[in-house]
């Protein structure tokens, strides 16, 4: 049974939806994260979550058990906020963990005893007496954790509580939040504006924007299959490269096969793409480029395939990033820039350096033109019955002919 269970969570101010038809379970003992830029509907979430505000449609579970309409004292739920972490700053650190007890029945010596193990487990027992305002940022996460595990919730709820901490401060914070989940065998949802930190912290990540959830996943399922044009644009660094194009169908010995025309970019797609473009019914495309899958000159003799699509590219700029080196690409007839990743030292390119580039039509994202979602090839071919009428003869032509006419979206 899930530790916590949101269905269909739906939140309104006025016209404006905030949440929409949020769904998704947590497992026992597992670290969830909830992934989404600013304003996306996050902590809005998480204070439904716990109580903090009604849902206007959907229902919360804990353990099987419908809280929807369960106060947030009453509810089972611990919660660190990001913003002062939700202490009292002129309460002592042992006020402070004593205010989520207040509504238990449990005696004063149990809530001493309670205070205190905690405190010693967060090796925080020295603060005890202090007052919150007095800590550092960092002790005071450690208080913020202590008064969340003092009331032992059937739930955790996490508001990027690690965003305001220094880089230093925070990788060792990370690294201590996970290994005190796993050690306790917590249930958490964590919400956070930062790709880093979700993965650091969790292997399943949802992916939220404008209050709703757009795929669930591990790192390599949304970054290699992102099941909408958002999520490939959003997550990575840097982000798949995007083209508008059109496709036209050509004969070939295997069968019908589509070629992509986006301004000066136009690979041939293999087999595998035919049935998903067809089934389309739309000549208008979205391709997607991941910057990792483009190979560069120098690796053609270790991955050279007679499918690659090859042109020349013109080194804009580059940067060294994370034992890598990060190119910005311009390519023949293509207004965009392209990002690439080379597996070179950063020295090893000039700016204004021409080399050779090839594509693999196999890596390649294509998007649906008007819903943005991901369309998904044929593991193994087959061939597919195409009008004739549905096939152009004159690819090139019907292309320059467009060209001659305006720009192509």
């Amino acid at each position: 049974m899930p530790s916590l269970e949101a269905q269909g969570l739906t939140k309104r101010a006025g016209k404006t939806t905030i949440i929409d038809d949020v769904s998704f379970s947590l497992e026992v003992g597992e670290l969830f994260v909830i992934l989404g830029p600013p304003e996306s509907g996050k902590t809005t979430l998480l204070r439904m979550l716990s109580g903090l505000e009604p849902p206007d449609r959907g229902r919360v579970l804990i353990n099987g058990e419908d809280v929807t309409n369960v106060p947030a004292a009453q509810r089972g739920v611990g919660m660190l906020f990001q913003h002062g972490y939700g202490l009292i700053p002129h309460m002592t650190v042992s006020e402070n963990m004593a205010l989520p007890l207040q509504h238990m029945l449990i005696s004063q010596d149990g809530r001493e005893y309670r205070i205190s193990k905690t405190a010693q487990s967060l090796y925080i027992a020295h603060l005890l007496e202090r007052k919150v305002s007095s800590l550092t940022e960092k002790e005071r996460l450690h208080v913020a954790l202590a008064r969340a595990l003092v009331k032992e919730p059937a739930v955790y709820l996490f508001d990027d509580p690690l965003a305001r901490l220094d880089t230093p401060t925070r990788l060792v914070a990370r690294r201590e939040l996970v290994e005190l989940q796993q050690s306790r065998h917590l249930s958490c949802v964590y919400v956070t504006s930062d790709p880093e930190d979700a993965f650091a912290l969790a292997n399943h990540v949802a992916l939220i924007y404008r209050g709703k959830i757009q795929q669930i996943g591990t790192r390599a399922e949304l970054v290699n299959e992102p099941a909408t044009l958002w999520v490939a644009q959003w997550l990575g660094f840097p982000p798949m490269n995007i083209l508008n194009g059109y496709v036209q169908g050509t004969y070939h010995q295997e069968g019908v096969r589509y070629r992509v025309w986006a301004q000066g970019f136009t690979p041939l797609l293999s087999a595998h793409w035919t049935q998903a473009i067809y089934s389309l019914r739309s000549e208008e495309i979205i391709l997607g480029v991941r910057p990792g899958c483009i190979i560069p000159q120098w690796e053609f003799a270790e991955k050279w395939k007679p499918s690659l699509y090859t042109l020349p590219g013109e080194v804009v700029a580059s940067e060294w990033h994370q034992g890598k080196t990060v190119a910005q690409l311009r390519l023949p007839h293509v207004e965009e820039p392209f990002m690439a990743v080379f597996e070179i030292a950063h020295d090893q390119l000039r700016i204004g350096q021409s080399i050779n580039l090839a594509f693999d039509p196999d890596e390649f994202c294509l998007f649906h033109p008007q819903t943005k979602e991901l369309l998904h090839p044929l593991t193994t071919p087959t061939p597919v019955d195409v009008p004739l009428g549905r096939v152009r003869k004159r690819p090139l032509l019907d292309f320059l002919e467009r060209r001659r006419s305006g720009p192509i979206a």
